[in-house]
């Protein structure tokens, strides 16, 4: 079973991402990532589901939170031309990340390193392959780039004006959050289990 913990966007970023997968779905058919929820992604663990208990299912403690740690800069519309997992052109909009995400992240791995299982990937890239290893998820610390994916799709398409048009979306955009949303994932589709309220622990 893979466990997926993300953040939701508002509703302005949700609709422009929709908006998009349904005009690259149009016209390229079913791709990588297409049929996926708009999210950040967290981490995607593969775990043993059988240690999943309701005591994960807790609010998530932040030391010293305040409100302002809760807001998000949706910044620019890129590209990864070469996904280490998927081996294509991966279509994002990149969330400026900051110390509240990096806590995030972290605490979450620790608290889920007991019933984590390491994926069978190989990775070129030594940073990836060592963060696999040790948290069960490559892209974390300085490899982890929050991020909303549009798509994954082959690279002869990159000079498509659809994606030239996305692409040049230069508006920035803040918005808050204040859950964490867990979901399991199972052959391309997410089924909602529980979401955490991110509190401050003072």
């Amino acid at each position: 079973m893979n466990l997926v913990a993300l953040i939701k966007p508002s509703r302005k970023i949700y609709d422009e991402v929709k908006n998009i997968k349904s005009k690259v779905f149009k016209k390229y058919g079913k791709q990588m990532y297409i049929d996926h929820l708009p999210h950040i992604t967290i981490f995607d663990l593969k775990i043993k589901k059988s240690l999943l208990t309701k005591k994960y299912r807790s609010d998530l403690k932040i030391k010293n939170l305040k409100q302002k740690d809760l807001n998000l800069l949706v910044k620019k519309r890129h590209f990864f031309k070469s996904d280490p997992i998927t081996k294509k052109c991966t279509y994002v909009i990149f969330i400026k990340k900051n110390l509240l995400l990096k806590k995030i992240q972290t605490k979450l791995l620790k608290k889920f390193s007991y019933i984590k299982k390491i994926k069978n990937i190989k990775f070129d890239n030594k940073e990836f392959a060592k963060n696999n290893k040790i948290f069960g998820y490559p892209f974390v610390n300085n490899s982890w780039k929050p991020h909303i994916t549009i798509v994954s799709i082959d690279k002869k398409n990159m000079k498509d004006s659809l994606f030239k048009k996305f692409l040049s979306i230069r508006q920035n955009h803040r918005e808050n959050f204040k859950f964490i949303y867990f979901y399991k994932y199972n052959d391309g589709k997410h089924i909602f289990l529980w979401k955490s309220k991110i509190i401050n622990d003072k």
